[in-house]
């Protein structure tokens, strides 16, 4: 007589589509977690890298106890990857100029750039020229080799600018920033000129905000009384990384906050 098969007991699955929600929830609540989770199995795998790459930041030298869940160029499968799946980057420090360039090559999907590079790198504008850029932090005299040469005139999407330690007390060496064609956010960060401020208000046709932003480990200074009156200005005290990456994730940036405020006046 046949023996009849013992039965086998199969742990419950929940519908696909609905582990896959429950994880990608899971990894943009607790990203610290997602390594973690890309251990769990394939399919997860394959759902929730692309979450630890949309918003990269990269320190040069890298510093393996800090965001060690960040991942580098390196740990990517392909170029094409980087591509599809990076949206905002940070990168800052003495970048390598080969691996920067390479980086920024890849990255043609993304949208928000903060580049926090020393020493001049004008090779970088036609890279940037080919990314479809909305956002983008840059010391300007470092990104053209000298801010007599800034011009954003090719920088089509570009509506949000952070220009780090302007220095020069002259609208003329800033003027390219009149010829950013979708510009309507500017900011001024650790440093500011008046007339810089003024000439941007007056020139900058599309400006909707424009900010002058501290560093906490700065002496915030504000604009002298009557030196430059418009209710689109605004100041504000905040730590560029974390701030940056407040925005890149989603969340209510220096930009949302000033809405209201700007609003009022």
């Amino acid at each position: 007589m046949a023996e009849i098969p013992p039965a086998t007991l199969e742990a419950p699955r929940l519908p696909l589509e609905l582990e896959r929600n429950i994880f990608e929830m899971a990894a943009l609540s607790f990203r610290s977690s997602i390594p973690l989770y890309l251990q769990v199995a394939h399919r997860i795998h394959e759902w929730i890298e692309p979450i630890l790459y949309n918003t990269l930041i990269i320190e040069w030298p890298r510093r393996p106890q800090m965001n060690e869940h960040i991942p580098t160029p390196a740990d990517c499968r392909t170029v094409e990857f980087l591509a599809s799946n990076v949206r905002q980057l940070n990168v800052y420090g003495s970048f390598p100029d080969d691996q920067l360039y390479a980086l920024l090559n890849a990255c043609k999907g993304a949208r928000d750039i903060a580049l926090w590079v020393p020493f001049p790198r004008p090779d970088l504008v036609p890279l940037l020229h080919a990314i479809p850029l909305e956002r983008l932090s840059v010391e300007p005299r470092y990104l053209f080799g000298g801010v007599l040469r800034m011009d954003f005139t090719h920088f089509a999407a570009l509506t949000h600018l952070d220009i780090r330690n302007a220095a020069f007390n002259d609208w003329r060496l800033y003027s390219g920033l009149a010829h950013a064609p979708a510009l309507t956010h500017l900011s001024f960060r650790d440093k500011f000129q008046s007339s810089v401020l003024r000439g941007a208000l007056a020139h900058c046709t599309k400006l909707r905000a424009l900010g002058i932003i501290w560093s906490p480990s700065r002496r915030a200074v504000d604009v002298k009384e009557g030196e430059v009156v418009d209710a689109r200005l605004f100041m504000v005290v905040c730590d560029a990384l974390e701030e940056w990456e407040i925005g890149a994730r989603g969340g209510r940036d220096i930009w949302a906050r000033a809405e209201p405020f700007i609003a009022k006046k």
